[in-house]
């Protein structure tokens, strides 16, 4: 039986990349040419106002397509489009700076493939991980802090949630951004916390920080919101937890009622 290569989806969520996203492209197409037989690159235009479409546009690779619309939605609802319109196996995202070394995509199939895994993300805090573009003191406490107060609110037993390197199979991959809400920067949360309730295998990998662009997170503006989504989440799963249980109670007490009936006969 002839082996059937995997078709890999690269979902690139972005605003406003025209400085940037033309070396990325190359970089990366050159990566996937190089070591995947069948692949999609999908940029997914996140209401840009500047040329990052019509460069992308010009880029000349089949290969790569753009998922676009108007308004400016987030980056959650970016790489949920991109995803669901993805046509891969196997589905990535990563950031438009590309800020983990390419090798981690070889990383991350080398485990769908020895795994058995449904999701794999990169984790920061891995023993192999690696760090070339000296994240700031700042930047590495107020992730270490979200993250903590994540493992504390939603019992997420996953310590580098906001890793922007994360891949899906195409069942998992449907399955999650199916059910995903966030649009904003918590959205990772939000995919951890829905794999965990669906007894997903996730898998962690490490990953290389290489220098790249600065990431476009604002500290003072998103830091807030991202709180509050997190804070949403946790509502949200209280009351679920509440109605299974009163779901459950009265399936055990129409239970109890019919064998008592039963008895009486």
């Amino acid at each position: 039986m002839s082996h059937i290569p995997d078709f890999i989806s690269i979902i690139i969520p972005g605003y406003n990349e025209e400085k940037r996203i033309l070396a990325s492209l190359e970089s990366l197409s050159a990566f996937c040419e190089e070591h995947f037989q069948t692949y999609e690159i999908l940029f997914v235009d996140d209401g840009s106002t500047d040329r990052t479409r019509e460069l992308i546009a010009s880029f000349g690779n089949p290969r790569v397509r753009v998922v676009a619309y108007d308004q400016n939605r987030g980056k959650g609802f970016a790489v949920k489009k991109g995803t669901l319109s993805a046509m891969g196996q196997y589905r990535f995202f990563t950031d438009a700076d590309l800020p983990y070394d390419l090798s981690g995509f070889l990383e991350a199939m080398h485990f769908f493939h020895t795994g058995p895994c449904d999701v794999v993300v990169g984790a920061r805090d891995h023993p192999d991980s690696t760090d070339r573009a000296g994240q700031t003191l700042v930047r590495r406490t107020a992730s270490k802090a979200f993250s903590a107060l994540v493992r504390l609110m939603l019992n997420v037993n996953i310590k580098d949630t906001q890793c922007g390197f994360k891949g899906f199979t195409a069942e998992a991959a449907e399955k999650l951004f199916s059910l995903s809400a966030i649009k904003g920067y918590a959205f990772d949360v939000e995919l951890l916390s829905l794999a965990q309730a669906l007894d997903l295998k996730v898998c962690q990998v490490p990953v290389s920080l290489v220098e790249r662009n600065h990431s476009k997170v604002r500290m003072s503006l998103d830091a807030p919101m991202m709180f509050w989504d997190v804070l949403k989440l946790c509502f949200r799963r209280r009351v679920q937890n509440k109605n299974r249980g009163v779901g459950e109670f009265m399936s055990r007490e129409q239970g109890a009622k019919k064998a008592i009936k039963g008895m009486k006969r």
